[in-house]
């Protein structure tokens, strides 16, 4: 009986197409197998959080789920986002111009990340493929500690992080954090921090159901339509989705 070898080189070439099929995951933050690992091809993302093993004291809801492949269009919309608080600071009105500035500021403070939103708990996404995404190379699973505050922001006169209370209406947290003169005065938007966003109205005439914001989540007060819809009529609903690709911090 004879037995034959495969050619060196078809053998490299094999090793090179189970390579690039592999995914090399990163598991950051509050998790017991944190780390870098090399999963098999088709592995999923809930294989990868449980994988992970999250701690008893992991802020589940802020888990981050981070693609560099979702970097360049959340980059072309930053992007987009600066060019327009760019045009309103060259607004001849000195509040509007301080306004854009706060604006690019924060931009200029946070990058493209990455991150996806998580539909569930692992167990729950592994019956749903359509939530359940198949890991690529240099994808990040992160798991921050619970933060106790949240963040009002935007057409505001100073961004305000203020305690969380867990029943409390996101239109109450105006309340503490003055909503500045040129602020939409019809909505607002939550930024979950599981990285949904809800447009909630604010008006008498447009009054959503009360809506809590969890821990570690935003309240992103918009510009007011008439200083914006000419530059960008979708800037508003773009800021608060780019507010969701930024990971939870405690």
């Amino acid at each position: 009986m004879t037995f034959r070898t495969l050619n060196p080189a078809i053998l490299a070439a094999l090793f090179a197409a189970s390579a690039a099929q592999a995914a090399q995951v990163h598991i950051e933050g509050a998790a017991d197998a944190a780390g870098a690992y090399e999963l098999t091809a088709g592995a999923r993302l809930a294989d990868g959080m449980l994988l992970a093993r999250p701690r008893v004291d992991a802020y589940l809801l802020g888990a981050s789920f981070e693609r560099p492949q979702a970097v360049q269009a959340q980059t072309r919309l930053r992007a987009g986002l600066q060019y327009g608080a760019e045009q309103l600071a060259e607004s001849a009105d000195a509040q509007v111009a301080a306004l854009a500035h706060t604006l690019l500021t924060w931009l200029d403070t946070h990058q493209a990340t990455g991150r996806a939103p998580i539909a569930g708990a692992a167990r729950l996404i592994q019956v749903q493929p359509a939530n359940n995404p198949v890991l690529a190379p240099g994808d990040t699973l992160r798991f921050p500690l619970q933060p106790r505050t949240i963040t009002v922001m935007g057409a505001v006169e100073q961004t305000c992080r203020l305690p969380h209370s867990p029943q409390r209406d996101a239109r109450d947290y105006l309340r503490d954090c003055r909503p500045s003169v040129f602020a939409d005065r019809d909505n607002i938007y939550v930024i979950q921090p599981d990285g949904h966003v809800q447009q909630l109205g604010i008006a008498f005439w447009n009054r959503a159901d009360l809506q809590a914001v969890a821990a570690g989540g935003t309240v992103f007060v918009p510009v007011r339509a008439s200083l914006i819809k000419r530059i960008d009529p979708l800037f508003n609903s773009d800021f608060a989705a780019f507010i969701a690709t930024q990971p939870v911090s405690p």
